[in-house]
């Protein structure tokens, strides 16, 4: 065998062991499988166990910890190194995603369904942009990010999934192609490439050491993060035809009450601190310098959506005229 891939294996498993016992972990691995085959109850537990684990793998990776343990016929050996903790955590987490899609999604509602594989696909990519740029997994800002980030939109959906399935169904119906005026179309795509920079740049700043950020500003950017999606939450507590584009439903009506009472477009609002609190949760100064160019294609976007709001939504002319400000309060 490959002594390059021996190194990368616990000891343990390239040792000689009785035939008796590598019988029976074998016939152990296959009664688990047919087990969990053939109970769904078993895999949404293997679901939480492989997660639980996977986070514990996570941690022995990035604190370079390794554990000792005694095993039979081997004698004392670390099962854990760092090498084999981050490999093991990819398993087990692939392992988490299969089981947890056989276990809870198989046999969801098709909404739901949609949105927990967009959920995974939008997961991986960002996982992609931020660790691929870095080019280290040791890049705690980004796990931080990550998981703010997936907490609060996870906590989002669920809301939205329990007391508003309509305005889930609305949000889910993003995208270019599910805009109708051709300017919003050319905005959406604007916005879709600043943001894929939004992501992109910090973690080139921090593996360059263009700019050095305090840990501190970094929890300051999750905060900001986690209160766009508060903002979020509020914008659907009265708003349920809270689209994801720009369209008038039948039976919409305008909304004046809640946060549509200090700026008509308070989901815009929200995304200001989600475009701020980015580069700084992931340790970038530099990156901010890019927010000067969103506002000219967030603006864009707002003054066509209330032309099209004002020419097709009764009553949007008055409430225009009653709540001056579009985007930030006493500003604009």
């Amino acid at each position: 065998m490959d002594q390059r891939f021996i190194g990368m294996l616990p000891i343990w498993l390239v040792t000689t062991l009785p035939t008796w016992l590598v019988i029976f972990i074998v016939l152990y691995a296959l009664a688990a499988l047919h087990v969990a085959i053939k109970f769904r109850e078993v895999r949404k537990f293997l679901a939480g166990a492989f997660f639980v684990s996977s986070g514990v793998l996570w941690y022995l990776w990035l604190t370079n910890t390794s554990i000792p343990l005694v095993m039979p016929y081997v004698g004392i050996v670390s099962i854990e190194t760092p090498d084999i903790s981050g490999q093991r955590a990819i398993v087990h987490f692939i392992l988490f995603l299969l089981c947890f899609y056989f276990g809870f999604v198989s046999n969801m509602n098709p909404l739901y369904k949609q949105l927990v594989r967009s959920s995974v696909l939008g997961t991986i990519v960002m996982l992609a942009l931020i660790f691929v740029p870095a080019g280290t997994f040791r890049y705690w800002q980004g796990w931080a990010y990550v998981a703010v980030f997936i907490i609060c939109s996870g906590a989002y959906t669920v809301y939205l999934a329990k007391h508003d399935p309509a305005l889930l169904k609305r949000r889910t119906e993003a995208g270019i192609l599910h805009e109708k005026e051709f300017t919003q179309k050319v905005v959406m795509a604007l916005l879709f490439a600043a943001c894929i920079v939004l992501v992109v740049l910090p973690p080139l700043d921090v593996r360059f050491g263009w700019s050095f950020m305090p840990w501190q500003v970094s929890i300051i950017g999750d905060a900001l993060v986690a209160f766009s999606f508060y903002i979020f939450y509020l914008v659907s507590r009265v708003n349920t035809y809270a689209a994801a584009n720009v369209r008038v439903e039948e039976g919409q009506k305008v909304i004046s009450t809640g946060v549509y009472g200090f700026v008509r477009h308070p989901m815009y609002f929200a995304a200001l601190f989600l475009f701020i609190g980015t580069p700084l949760a992931l340790g970038s100064w530099w990156t901010l310098l890019l927010l000067p160019g969103f506002i000219p294609i967030l603006v864009a976007r707002i003054l066509n959506e209330e032309k099209v709001l004002a020419r097709d939504l009764p009553g949007y002319v008055e409430y225009m005229q009653n709540v001056r400000y579009r985007l930030i309060p006493s500003v604009w």
